[in-house]
């Protein structure tokens, strides 16, 4: 697929290839089937001036990535990525398009804007981005999504994990944008300019008031000596979130969410969260789904939980919440140059290694006491005595004294 798309226009097949720039035109609707695999073959955009419905299930999610995801690396090439879906402008009387149980990853934006990795939305609203997962993109403005010059697009229930920025934003920017975030979780985005005294965090405004509601904004890096995660938020906006080191208003809190930190849906809440039946008590006109990011039921216990994720009431006795925590590798796969985030509760003796498909232990990127809250390690894909090893599937191995261990699978391409 490449061109103009100047008629509606069903992707309904397995696996959709992008072989060159795509441009829906006024007023023609792009739908893709749920279950679709859209595959971008090099550096293409999709740009949307008309409508795109890509509205997929639980069961059949559609998932927007590259053929290359080997070649993905954190910097500013454009090797195994693509360059994302753009809102440029378009027209509100084209209908309003969405974007529903889609997952949108390895996407880049490193050009003249830099604006948005996964989705740039610039002067447009009636975009509707619901129960999506916005993971491993990289910009050099927003890692996984931008919005500018009075775009206010509903971004609602949605996962943003994984995403980099350049400079600002590791996970949204807004210039002059005023996006609704409502009930979304942003768990390990990092700021890679390792500049410390350029101020960024997660979010990243200028000039913009977004609403950020019901959120958990928590476990994400920045190399900028202040601690912070929104930048120019106003604390009015921000309701009945969890966000680190503070900054919002009515109803919020900077507690440790407790993720559960494995299975599916490693940034959920532990049932003894503070995140659970905090969020907002009226849902009226917020448009949440029916059900979380993971098919739960959306609403228990009479109250909807902060985030994309609606945790099961507690059955245990006397819970205890897990002291370490492993972040997904990133990127994953790999060439070789990875990093692993983690976290701790205490301050403990842990090690973390790496570990070869039969167990056998093949390097250890941290050992000894270490200090509460989060870390970074890092692997080149070399072994202990400094030889590069084999492709394929490894195991990142976090252990600490008095806690169950926690693993992550890598996968290395050469």
């Amino acid at each position: 697929m490449s061109g103009d798309i100047t008629v509606d226009t069903l992707w309904d097949a397995d696996t959709v290839r992008v072989t060159g720039d795509v441009t829906v035109v006024h007023p023609a609707t792009l739908t893709v089937a749920a279950g679709a695999n859209v595959v971008f073959e090099d550096h293409y955009s999709l740009t949307v001036h008309g409508r795109i419905l890509a509205v997929g299930t639980a069961c059949d999610p559609i998932m927007f990535t590259t053929d290359e995801p080997g070649a993905f690396a954190p910097d500013s090439t454009t090797a195994g990525s693509w360059a994302g879906i753009r809102f440029p402008w378009t027209p509100a009387a084209a209908g309003e398009s969405r974007l529903e149980w889609c997952t949108l990853e390895y996407a880049k934006s490193v050009g003249d804007d830099g604006l948005g990795g996964a989705l740039t939305v610039e002067g447009f609203s009636n975009l509707l981005v619901r129960n999506c997962t916005l993971r491993s993109n990289i910009a050099v403005y927003g890692g996984a999504m931008a919005c500018t010059h009075l775009a206010a697009p509903s971004i609602v229930n949605c996962l943003f994990e994984g995403n980099r920025t350049l400079w600002h934003g590791s996970a949204v920017y807004n210039e002059y944008g005023y996006p609704d975030i409502v009930s979304c979780t942003f768990a390990d985005n990092h700021v890679i300019n390792g500049n410390q005294y350029e101020r960024t965090g997660v979010v990243h405004n200028h000039i913009s008031k977004p609403t950020m509601t019901g959120s958990v904004v928590w476990g994400n890096i920045s190399p900028y000596y202040l601690p912070g995660e929104l930048v120019e938020c106003k604390p009015f906006y921000t309701t009945h979130s969890c966000i680190e080191e503070g900054g919002g208003g009515t109803g919020c809190i900077d507690a440790d969410p407790l993720y559960t930190g494995f299975g599916l849906a490693p940034f959920s809440p532990a049932p003894w969260s503070p995140c659970v039946n905090t969020g907002p008590a009226d849902t009226t006109a917020l448009r949440l789904p029916t059900t979380d990011l993971v098919d739960g039921a959306r609403i228990l216990e009479d109250r909807v939980d902060m985030g994309c994720y609606e945790t099961p009431p507690s059955t245990a006795v006397d819970p205890v919440a897990p002291a370490i925590a492993l972040s997904p590798p990133f990127p994953n796969p790999t060439h070789g140059r990875c990093e692993l985030g983690f976290t701790l509760a205490t301050d403990a003796e842990i090690a973390l290694s790496l570990h070869d498909v039969t167990g056998r232990r093949v390097a250890t990127l941290r050992s000894g006491r270490v200090s509460p809250g989060k870390h970074i390690a890092r692997w080149d894909g070399t072994n202990n005595a400094g030889d590069r090893v084999a492709a394929g599937i490894y195991f990142a191995r976090l252990s600490a004294e008095g806690s169950a261990d926690v693993t992550r699978k890598i996968v290395l391409v050469r």
